[in-house]
C-alpha cells in the first residue's frame, strides 16, 4: 500500500514538472508583453521630454527634484518604469538564452511574482514532446519518489520500531 502511494506520488510529480516547459514558455510571452507596455510607456515619456525641450533624465530629474510632493512621486514612478523596463530586458535575456537544463533556476532567479501567479492562473497544460519536457518529468518522478523516502526514513515510530 505504502509503496503504491509512493509510486504514484512519485509519478504526480513526474507530469506536474513535465508541464514546466509549457508554463516557461507561456511565463515568457507574459514578460515579453510587459516588456512591450513599459517600452510603449517610455517612448511616451520620451515625447513629453522632447516637447518640454529636454532629454529623459533632465525631465525625470525636473520631476525628481521638485519641491510638490505629487509632482515628484510622478518622478519617482518613472524611474520606477525605467528600473522595471532595465529588469525585464535582463530577465527575457537570461530566460531565452538559458539551456533547456537551466530553465527551472533561471525562472526562480528571475520570477515577477505577479506575471507568474497570473501565468499560472491562465495556464493552459501542454503534451510535453521535448527534451526539457521529458528531463522535467524525469526530475519530477526522482522528487516525487526520493521526498516521500527521506520523509518516511525521519519519522520518529520508523526510528523505534528499528531499536526495539
Amino acid at each position: 500500500m505504502v509503496r503504491s502511494l509512493h509510486l504514484i506520488f512519485a509519478l504526480t510529480c513526474a507530469i506536474l514538472m513535465s508541464q514546466f516547459p509549457a508554463y516557461h514558455q507561456q511565463y515568457l510571452q507574459r514578460l515579453g508583453g510587459a516588456l512591450d507596455e513599459v517600452r510603449e510607456q517610455i517612448a511616451a515619456l520620451d515625447d513629453r521630454a522632447a516637447k518640454a525641450g529636454m532629454e529623459r533624465y533632465d525631465y525625470v530629474r525636473h520631476f525628481r527634484n521638485n519641491p510638490d510632493p505629487v509632482i515628484s512621486g510622478e518622478g519617482e514612478a518613472m524611474v520606477q518604469t525605467l528600473a522595471r523596463q532595465t529588469w525585464l530586458i535582463d530577465a527575457l535575456d537570461r530566460l531565452r538564452g538559458a539551456p533547456w537544463y537551466m530553465i527551472l533556476v533561471e525562472d526562480a532567479f528571475h520570477l515577477d511574482p505577479a506575471i507568474a501567479r497570473n501565468t499560472l492562473q491562465d495556464f493552459q497544460p501542454a503534451v510535453p514532446l521535448s527534451i526539457s519536457g521529458g528531463a522535467h518529468a524525469f526530475l519530477g518522478f526522482f522528487i516525487g519518489y526520493l521526498l516521500p523516502a527521506i520523509l518516511w526514513s525521519l519519522m520518529p515510530f520508523r526510528r523505534a520500531r528499528r531499536e526495539a
